[in-house]
Formats: structure tokens, C-alpha cells, sequence
């Protein structure tokens, strides 16, 4: 495998542990609504990521790794499309708020960014 193929697996791996953090935030409050899918998809889009391949990560989780963004900008990009996720269905639940800040400790960002971007309402 050549080292431009190498480089675009790592940024596929990336896109889909991307779009598993947003589902499993979307489903930590035991329900996947419409609005959150639908954002899901929007973002999944972004990185040319088919509705066909989010249904598959959601029915299949356990298959993708946690593949953590390089720079800084990409973790901050994660997180706030964690709170859009979060936020979309007017309903932000513990479990979901939790799920952000350990991603956030995971990404050595300080937690207090996930409630930072609730209250910002993320732009």
C-alpha cells in the first residue's frame, strides 16, 4: 500500500470514529431522533460518508476504532459537532453531556469546553 493510500485510510478511519462518537452520543439517551439523525447525515455528508454507511456504524459499532483527530482545530470541530448532535432535539440529557466531556479528556481538552459550547449554543 502506498504512503497516499495509507494517508487517505487514516483520514477515512477518522471520518467514520467521527460520525461513531455523534450516534453513540445521539443514542446515549436511549432514543435516535429524527433531528439528530438527520444532522448526523448532514456531517456524515461533509465527509462524503453514504446514509447507507451510518447505518451501517450504527448497526455495527464495535467495528470502527476510536481513531482520535490530529490537530487541535479537528478536536475542537469534533466536539462541536458533538454538542450540535447533542443539542438539535431541544432535549440534553446527563448521559450525553457525559459521553462529550470523557471524549473531551480522551482529546486532552478541558471538559469545560463541552459546557462552554452548550451555552454558546454552537454557531
Amino acid at each position: 500500500m502506498g504512503l497516499f493510500n495509507i494517508f487517505k485510510q487514516n483520514e477515512e478511519d477518522k471520518n467514520r470514529s467521527h460520525i461513531k462518537n455523534l450516534l453513540e452520543v445521539a443514542i446515549a439517551d436511549g432514543n435516535l431522533d429524527d433531528d439528530e439523525f438527520n444532522l448526523i447525515l448532514k456531517i456524515a455528508g461533509s465527509y462524503d460518508i453514504s446514509e447507507e454507511e451510518v447505518k451501517n456504524i450504527r448497526s455495527n459499532p464495535g467495528s470502527i476504532s476510536f481513531s482520535p483527530p490530529s490537530s487541535y482545530s479537528a478536536k475542537v470541530k469534533l466536539l462541536e459537532d458533538l454538542v450540535k448532535v447533542m443539542i438539535v432535539d431541544k432535549t440534553i440529557d446527563e448521559n450525553e453531556v457525559k459521553i462529550c466531556k470523557d471524549l473531551a479528556i480522551r482529546l486532552n481538552i478541558a471538559p469545560v469546553i463541552v459546557d462552554e459550547l452548550i451555552q454558546e449554543g454552537v454557531k
